[in-house]
């Protein structure tokens, strides 16, 4: 199956503005098309960094999935709600997009969301 797989890494600088308890979402999405994510994986601060994978089977919905678009942009975004929308404050990083299938992405979480 197509896929995505890479490491989410936080920035040292960062680190005193989250708990350990944090939601960490990884997602891919298309980089033309849909807003919502194609693939999500929910995490928590204490397992960064961390290594992972992405595939049609974390769709949320059967009508769209990674191995549908032929460029995707993934992320991760921390989150204190544990909200999958995000909202100001969240702490977020993504990468230019690339095709599904691309292994080795490295996603660092550096920026706040205003």
């Amino acid at each position: 199956g197509t896929e995505v797989a890479g490491t989410v890494e936080l920035d040292p600088a960062l680190r005193s503005q989250v708990a350990e308890n944090d939601t960490v979402f990884i997602y891919a999405r298309a980089a033309q098309g849909p807003r919502f994510p194609l693939a999500v994986l929910r995490k928590q601060v204490k397992d960064l960094p961390l290594s992972f994978v992405l595939d049609d089977s974390m769709s949320m919905t059967p009508v769209a999935k990674l191995s549908d678009f032929p460029l995707v942009v993934v992320g991760a975004r921390i989150s204190k709600t544990g909200n999958a929308t995000p909202s100001a404050g969240d702490l977020e990083g993504s990468i230019a997009p690339v095709p599904p299938g691309s292994k080795g992405l490295k996603i660092r979480i550096s920026t706040r969301r205003n």
